[in-house]
Parts: C-alpha cells; sequence; structure tokens
C-alpha cells in the first residue's frame, strides 16, 4: 500500500522499543479507564492505531468496540475521528473496498457536523485509495480537496502531507519538475515546524525524482540524509523506503553488487516486521535488474517468481508492476525464453498507456488549476472584505484630513489590487502556455512511440516468424539430406538466416527507444560477444571500459545502432577472416571523444594491395554518419586494429 504511515520505533533496538511501547499502551490504558468519554475514546482511537501496525487482530478488536461506543453515547466527533482510523487498518491490511467505505463514512459524519479536521483526514485518505487503485485523477481531487480544507486553518504541518501526496502523483505520472515543485514545498513546511518522522519521506522524494531527471550524485546525496533521518526518527518503513531508492541509483551507477545487498536487506526487513509488504515489489524488480545487468539469469528469474507471487496478493496497478513487468522479460530473453518475454513487454506497455493518457494529464493539469483559482479568489476576496471594514471605518469619521488620509489608503489599495490581479492573471497566462507546450510534446512523444511499436511488432510478428519458418524448413531438407553435398550448403543458409534474425532483434531493440544509454549500448555489445564465444571457442573474447568514461551520456537510437554495428562488424572481420585467437573491445574518452578500440592478434593484411570489402566500407559509412574518424591499422603476421573516435557531445 502507498498508505504514509509514520510508525516511531527502534530501527536498531526493537527489543527495547517493544518494550517502552508496551509500557506506554499500558499508561494509555489505566487513563482511558479514569477518564472521562470523549478522552477514553481518544485515548483507545490512538492505541487502535498503534495496533495496526504491532497487532493488527487487537487493532480491529479494540477500534470496532470503540467506534460501537461512541454511536451508543452520540459522541459524533468520537464517531467519525475512530471510523476514520478504522478504514485506515483496512487499508493497511490490504482489504481496500472496506477501507473506501469507512473512510467515505467518515468523511459524511465529519461534513455534517462540521468537523474540519477529521473531513481533511478522511478526503487525503480517499485520495490514497483511488491512488491504490491506479485511479490518479480522482485521487488528485481528493488531495487538492484536502489542501483547500487544510488552508483554512492557520499555517500548520498538516500541509505538508496533502503537498506531499500531490507531488507523489506526479511523481508516478513522470512529471518530475512538477513532483520536484510539490516536494520541496512540502519539505520546507516538515523541516519549519520540525516534523522529524516525516523529513525523511520528502528527502526520498525528491531523490527519486532526481533519479529520473538522471542527477544520480545529486540524488545520491538526498537518499542518504533520508536514510540518515529515518535512522534518527526510527521509522522502519520510510528506512526501507529510502534503502530502495538508494539501491536503484547504485544500480543505474553501475554498483550492481552494493545494490544487490541494500535491496535484499530492506526486502527481508520488511518480511520479517510485516511492514508495508507491497512495496517489497519493487524492490524485488531491482533486484531482478542488477541480476540481468550483472548477466545472472537463473539468479534474476528466482525473484521474478517471488514477483509473481506479490502479483497474486496485491493487485495494485501502478508504476512497480510496469516495472518488474520489463525486468522480467529482459530476465526472459537472456534465458532465451523470447515468446514470454514479448508478452511481459506488451503488458508493461498496456499498462501504462492506461495509467497515463494525454486526456488523464491534461485533467490533472485542469484540477491543479482549479485549486489554484479557487485559492486565488479567496485571497481576493479577503483583500476586498478588508477594502470594505478600511472604507466603513473611513465614512464614520468627519474630519477633512481623515477623509483624505482615508481615499489616499482606498487608492493605494485598488492599486495595488489591480496590480496584483493583473500580475496573477499573467502567471496564469504563462502556465496555461507551459501546460499546452507540454501536452503538444507528450502527444508528439506518444504517437512516435506508437509508430515504432507498430513497426518493431510487425518486424518482430511477420518477418521474425517468417524467418523461423525458413530456418525450420532448411533444417528438415538438412535432415533427409544427411549425405547430400547440398546439405552443407543448406547449413551455411540455415546459419545466415539464424544471424539475420539477431539482427533484426537488434534493429528492433533500438526501435523501441527514444534513447539509449551507455548501459543500454555496454549490455548489448556483452549479449554480443557472448553469442561470439559460443560460436568461436578457440578465440579469446575482451571487453573493457575504461575508468574515465562518463556513462550517464545518452545517445539516439540512430547513434547506438551505428556504434554497436561498428562493433559487430569489426569483431565478425577479426573472427572470421583474421584468425585471430584474441580479439580485445575497449571503449575510453579523450578530449571529449570515444574512443573504440576493436585490436585482434590475427594475420592481418596490407591495407595497400587490399581493397576494401563491404564490412570495412560500413564501418567507414556509420563512422561518417556519427561525424567522427576511423583509423585502421594492420601489419601482416602482426594483427590489426579499429580505432573509431567519435564525438561525446
Amino acid at each position: 500500500m502507498k498508505y504514509i504511515i509514520f510508525i516511531l520505533f527502534g530501527l536498531f533496538s526493537t527489543h527495547f522499543y517493544a518494550q517502552t511501547s508496551s509500557k506506554r499502551i499500558d499508561s494509555l490504558l489505566i487513563v482511558a479507564e479514569t477518564s472521562n468519554d470523549s478522552i477514553r475514546l481518544r485515548v483507545l482511537n490512538k492505541i487502535g492505531f498503534y495496533y495496526i501496525f504491532n497487532n493488527p487482530t487487537e487493532a480491529k478488536k479494540t477500534l470496532k468496540s470503540a467506534v460501537k461506543e461512541s454511536k451508543n453515547k452520540n459522541l459524533i466527533f468520537s464517531e467519525a475521528e475512530l471510523t476514520n482510523t478504522y478504514g485506515i487498518y483496512y487499508d493497511v491490511t490490504g482489504k481496500s473496498d472496506s477501507a473506501k467505505y469507512y473512510f467515505e463514512k467518515a468523511l459524511q459524519l465529519s461534513s455534517q457536523n462540521n468537523i474540519k479536521a477529521i473531513t481533511s483526514m478522511a478526503t487525503n485518505n480517499l485520495g490514497m485509495f483511488h491512488w491504490n487503485k491506479g485511479e490518479y485523477q480522482d485521487a488528485l481531487k481528493f488531495f487538492f480537496n484536502a489542501l483547500e480544507l487544510n488552508s483554512v486553518n492557520p499555517a500548520n504541518a498538516k500541509e505538508a502531507i496533502y503537498l506531499n501526496n500531490i507531488g507523489l502523483i506526479y511523481q508516478e505520472m513522470g512529471l518530475n519538475d512538477k513532483a520536484l515543485e510539490f516536494h520541496r514545498k512540502a519539505l520546507k513546511i516538515r523541516e519549519e515546524f520540525n516534523v522529524i518522522n516525516e523529513i525523511p519521506a520528502s528527502l526520498n522524494n525528491i531523490a527519486i525524482n532526481l533519479k529520473e531527471k538522471g542527477e544520480y550524485e545529486e540524488a545520491i546525496d538526498f537518499a542518504n540524509k533520508a536514510i540518515t533521518k529515518a535512522k534518527e526518527a526510527n521509522v522502519f518503513q520510510l528506512y526501507f523506503d529510502c534503502s530502495n531508492t538508494l539501491g536503484n541509483l547504485y544500480i543505474l551507477t553501475n554498483r550492481n553488487e552494493e545494490a544487490l545487498k541494500v535491496l535484499k536487506k530492506s526486502i527481508s526487513g520488511r518480511d520479517s516486521l510485516n511492514i508495508n509488504r507491497s512495496a517489497n515489489l519493487a524492490s524485488i524488480s531491482s533486484v531482478i535488474n542488477s541480476y540481468n545487468n550483472l548477466n545472472k539469469p537463473k539468479e534474476a528469474l528466482i525473484y521474478v517468481e517471488k514477483g509473481y507471487v506479490f502479483l497474486e496478493e496485491f493487485t495494485a496497478i501502478n508504476n512497480n508492476v510496469i516495472g518488474f513487468y520489463n525486468n522480467a522479460a529482459e530476465t526472459y530473453f537472456r534465458i532465451n525464453r523470447p515468446n514470454i518475454g514479448s508478452q511481459l513487454l506488451n503488458r508493461s506497455s498496456a499498462l501504462k498507456d492506461s495509467i497515463f493518457s494525454i486526456k488523464n494529464a491534461e485533467s490533472l493539469a485542469n484540477l491543479e488549476t482549479k485549486f489554484n483559482v479557487a485559492k486565488k479568489e479567496k485571497q481576493l476576496a479577503e483583500t476586498r472584505a478588508n477594502l470594505a471594514e478600511s472604507e466603513l471605518k473611513v465614512k464614520q469619521k468627519n474630519t477633512f484630513i481623515y477623509g483624505t488620509i482615508g481615499l489616499s489608503v482606498i487608492l493605494a489599495l485598488l492599486g495595488y489590487l489591480f496590480y496584483n490581479q493583473q500580475k496573477l492573471k499573467n502567471q496564469q497566462l504563462l502556465r496555461e502556455s507551459e501546460l499546452k507546450a507540454a501536452m503538444v510534446k507528450i502527444e508528439t512523444q506518444n504517437k512516435l512511440q506508437e509508430q515504432r511499436l507498430r513497426i518493431s511488432r510487425d518486424l518482430h510478428d511477420n518477418i521474425g516468424s517468417q524467418l523461423t519458418f525458413i530456418i525450420s524448413s532448411i533444417d528438415n531438407l538438412k535432415f533427409n539430406l544427411k549425405d547430400d553435398p547440398t546439405s552443407k550448403r543448406l547449413s551455411e543458409i540455415s546459419g545466415f538466416t539464424t544471424n539475420t534474425i539477431y539482427e533484426l532483434r537488434d534493429t528492433i531493440w533500438a526501435m523501441n527507444k527514444n534513447d539509449i544509454t551507455f548501459e543500454d549500448l555496454q549490455i548489448r555489445i556483452n549479449n554480443f560477444i557472448d553469442q561470439a564465444i559460443i560460436a568461436s571457442e578457440d578465440t579469446d573474447f575482451s571487453f573493457r571500459i575504461s575508468k574515465n568514461v562518463n556513462q550517464s551520456h545518452n545517445f539516439t537510437s540512430i547513434q547506438g545502432m551505428n556504434l554497436y554495428r561498428i562493433i559487430q562488424e569489426a569483431v565478425n572481420n577479426a573472427s572470421k577472416y583474421a584468425e585471430a585467437s584474441k580479439i580485445l573491445v575497449s571503449i575510453n574518452e579523450e578530449n571529449s571523444q570515444f574512443h573504440i578500440k576493436i585490436e585482434d592478434n590475427g594475420k592481418g593484411f596490407d591495407s595497400k594491395q587490399v581493397v576494401n570489402g563491404n564490412g570495412l566500407n560500413n564501418i567507414k559509412k556509420r563512422t561518417k554518419d556519427l561525424n567522427g574518424e576511423v583509423e585502421i591499422q594492420s601489419v601482416v603476421d602482426g594483427g590489426t586494429s579499429v580505432i573509431v573516435k567519435v564525438p561525446t557531445a
């Protein structure tokens, strides 16, 4: 569940805290027995809330009894408060429909009896319910309503909760700049009011959005700060959430072994303490990603199976499920089960489309605009009321001097009001312009992505299946012509067709991406070299990346494919024609250029006498397309080196 609960017990001293918490509960029970009805029910509400995360059975018993008592004694405030907490019990224990029922009942009770504090909480909790269901528009509507309800009170720390939740919605929608805006506002309020058990959540959310923007080092700093604050505040759930964020950042910075340690510790911690276990799907997905990066698909498959079990237990639709499908798909491709991998990718794409659409984004933007306009209208009404009061005081004074001063004040206020109103109008127009531009950009990107997906599916489903049929047919012919000389030629055609399928998959891989990260390219090269090792067992293949290479660099899909094809062509030439026993591929970065070197110890050739074939010509053409340069050095019986230099920017 995404329910933001702050559980105050010691992270590294569980036994001691259990004893002190037990003593505190005993003390509260004594207070409840000796207090009047209202205080007694408030104490039972606190006890029930504590039990939700420590003893769910006792929580249900306590809250159910207290709700019944509040009804019998007609204590409306207590009934509304306890009903809301009862809804939290059902939410945390995974019974979302029951949670919704009690949240709506608490909202009805508090609204009818003008209990604003409970109204805000119940409204926020209903936002959480819709969020868990993947209904972002409804969730955001409730969060903005809760924020507006809270705004009638003096400045308080509760505002940070609603700002935080709004930021989380934008975060899941992939609108990271918008999410950062709300998370930073929430952090400022929490630091101002020193809400130590909520500060780690804001720090962690900022780290997550910086990660999505590719600002990894700053994100790591925020994640470590969040973990430190979570320890200081003794909050288990936030400690695990922050650890998961740090683990993902380690993956993105190619520190997969460190990531596995952090993520596995988070998973076992949530399971052993039974704290927000549904959040483990994100950690499981990240573990799968790490094992894939380390080229350990068998270990990854173990966690894929765990993820399936979690999906049966927790059915919430969110971005964690999308990430799990994507990483699981890669695992199946690595163990040569492409059919399952393709099915998972299709599920991921369909789920992503259902969560975020242009229509949904426009609705969310309109909700925020509506809230901001309502807030400004309220401020304007208050200003006008103050102005009317000033005018009334001026009329009560008969002297010319007071009349003149009053008139001056009125003119000044009117001028300020006009200036402020014009300023607000300009700001609103600017926001609308930015939203329209963002919508156009998103629509264009979606259309391009749809075209890519359609073409790649056609290639995979039609051409891929046809090539597979050709291979199968050739193999059948070979079986019937075992001793016939034609069998050898058929084997060559079968091998060529198989290579064509691999190249087709590489093309589909590039087409499905707007950008290709350095990590994507590295994985693809590793896979190719692994295949080359299988094909040429007598050849020693090596692949090295210098430490000075900026691995956060992104390529366009065309650039990434060109680099991959250059390396593939050079390695194939060395393997097939040079009769080399060693082939080394290395990548270095110097003077704002990537230096890609493919060298072998084969028989070499005399570049003055040998006419360049299609392979070398293809390398030169692709390098030219990358605005780079290529240098080919070869010595007869001394090996060959192909050095490609392409700009990093």
